[in-house]
């Protein structure tokens, strides 16, 4: 009896120290877990053709590796691009001054020089952490990618473990599995599907009207599209004011009823994705993406939303098998 008690101190021991050591890479567990079931039925329509388990998950990673890293790359160039803009950009501050000045018969006092001192510890401040994160979400991808390679291998033996260490009787931990694919394509199909068209719309509007980095912006805005009440109107609302300011009343009028039609595509395309896939309800949506990007970063978007329901619908599995009886 000691040497058994021994073995299960030990045993939680090293249980607990593995759990705390995976913390800081927890969301490429979650990541990893969630593309494999995204691309279990291209997993399924390879393996039917008679392509081996790890071709067909090698496959994928290879699919995953060019849908993820390429927009990454995408997005430091342009954000290189965008600080070698910043001088020329800095430089329209007198223009914007003399404009508000025009409208409103008040002095203004914008002195550029000033301006510029005081924008450049906030720039680096904001830019600084995504650089020296760099070697850290490399890190994470790498783990995310590896682990996704297996998962897909193993997809079915995972599966039919989980099921097995479900605490639950047999047609709720089926409820739990069916819920789950409920739960993912409604929150990463219905946001991933918005996000790309807003952020697609606002990219061609800004384009149009000849918005210097017109696809940094709009990816920009796609991303923001994820975060409930900021969204893409912290994008194109001050570029609407620079129009108006700077007397371009034509292109900040159009950028205003693009940014209105953004705004409502929400409101239409959303309802139509809940009725194909199911919903989640807004409070858990919007609790569960704040709570995830501060704990998960960008993945946390996705990873957040899922936690939440999963904790509501665990809690009701529980009050219906146990607590009633």
């Amino acid at each position: 009896k000691n040497k058994q008690l021994i073995a299960i101190i030990l045993i939680v021991a090293m249980l607990l120290f593995f759990v705390y050591a995976m913390l800081p890479f927890i969301s490429a567990v979650f990541g990893a877990a969630i593309i494999a079931f995204m691309f279990r039925p291209l997993d399924k329509r390879f393996r039917s053709q008679g392509m081996s388990r790890k071709l067909s998950s090698a496959i994928i990673v290879v699919i995953s590796l060019i849908l993820i890293i390429l927009p990454l790359i995408f997005v430091l160039i342009c954000l290189i691009n965008q600080i070698g803009l910043l001088p020329d950009q800095i430089g329209e501050v007198g223009l914007i001054k003399q404009k508000i000045q025009e409208i409103v018969p008040v002095d203004v006092n914008i002195d550029e020089s000033q301006f510029v001192e005081q924008l450049m510890p906030i720039l680096t401040s904001v830019i600084r952490p995504v650089f020296e994160n760099i070697l850290n979400a490399f890190v994470i991808l790498f783990l995310l990618f590896f682990l996704l390679y297996f998962f897909i291998i193993y997809y079915d033996e995972f599966k039919k473990l989980v099921l097995e260490y479900l605490p639950f009787n047999e047609k709720n931990n089926q409820l739990v599995v069916d819920k789950f694919k409920t739960i993912t394509y409604a929150t990463i199909i219905g946001t991933f599907f918005i996000a790309l068209i807003q952020g697609g719309l606002l990219a061609i509007n800004f384009y149009v009207l000849s918005v210097p980095n017109a696809l940094f912006w709009g990816f920009v805005a796609a991303i923001l599209s994820f975060l409930p009440v900021i969204g893409p109107p912290i994008i194109w609302i001050p570029a609407a004011l620079i129009f108006f300011l700077t007397g371009s009343v034509s292109k900040g009028i159009a950028l205003v009823v693009v940014g209105i039609l953004i705004g409502t595509i929400d409101n239409i395309i959303r309802p139509i994705i809940n009725d194909k896939y199911g919903s989640i309800h807004p409070l858990v949506s919007i609790l569960g993406i704040y709570i995830g990007i501060a704990q998960f970063g960008i993945l946390g978007v996705f990873i957040g939303p899922l936690v939440i329901a999963y904790l509501v619908l665990f809690w009701d599995l529980y009050r219906k098998e146990f607590w009633r009886g």
